[in-house]
């Protein structure tokens, strides 16, 4: 149960930082008097659709190896599939949906969009993320970071190892859920499906 513990704590931590984030930009924001002008609106969105894209294909990519990594049987071969994962995740899954978080609070706090409770599908927006962003970290950085490299240690070749098989499930499933939250918030922005909030 310890370890259920430690990815409680993990959560809990990653929750706060993403609150006081918000927090930190909201003050911000507040100390700012005059909106974005067109001008700047526009370089934000594209700086917001450019972190979603790579966000969305560090996700892509990762799942892509994880199912090419279901034929492969020598530990060598699946030692590179999980470095892959990992660059993946390291170098474009967490920048991507780190900056796409930011961009978006900043572009909702700093337009005429009201703020970050004004509209529905904003609100949807930013607590879907942050669930996908927990949900991503938890479950991709224990598998990836904690599972694998002791099933890699293991003298049990991993294509023999049950661990390794639940493990790659678990992956799975993490990726599969946080690439569906990500469609559906691709999506929601851009059909922008519920209306403003009755105050």
């Amino acid at each position: 149960m310890l370890g259920g513990w430690h990815v409680i704590a993990f959560i809990i931590r990653v929750a706060v930082i993403l609150l006081m984030l918000i927090l930190t930009m909201v003050f911000i924001a507040k100390k700012i008097p005059r909106k974005m002008r067109h001008k700047q609106k526009q370089w934000w969105v594209i700086a917001h659709i450019l972190f979603v894209i790579v966000y969305f294909c560090g996700i892509a990519g990762q799942l892509v190896v994880l199912f090419s990594m279901a034929s492969f049987s020598e530990k060598g071969s699946i030692h590179a599939g999980l470095k892959f994962i990992r660059y993946f995740d390291d170098y474009l899954t967490i920048p991507g949906a780190m900056g796409s978080f930011v961009t978006g609070v900043w572009i909702a706090l700093r337009t005429n969009w009201g703020g970050l409770t004004a509209y529905y599908w904003i609100m949807a927006k930013w607590i879907g993320n942050i669930f996908a962003i927990l949900l991503g970290s938890t479950i991709t950085g224990n598998v990836v970071h904690n599972l694998f490299p002791k099933i890699l240690s293991s003298d049990v070749e991993p294509s023999q190892n049950p661990l390794y098989f639940q493990s790659r499930q678990i992956l799975f499933l993490g990726m599969g859920i946080s690439l569906t939250i990500l469609t559906f918030l691709v999506v929601i922005s851009y059909l922008k499906p519920w209306g403003k909030r009755k105050k």
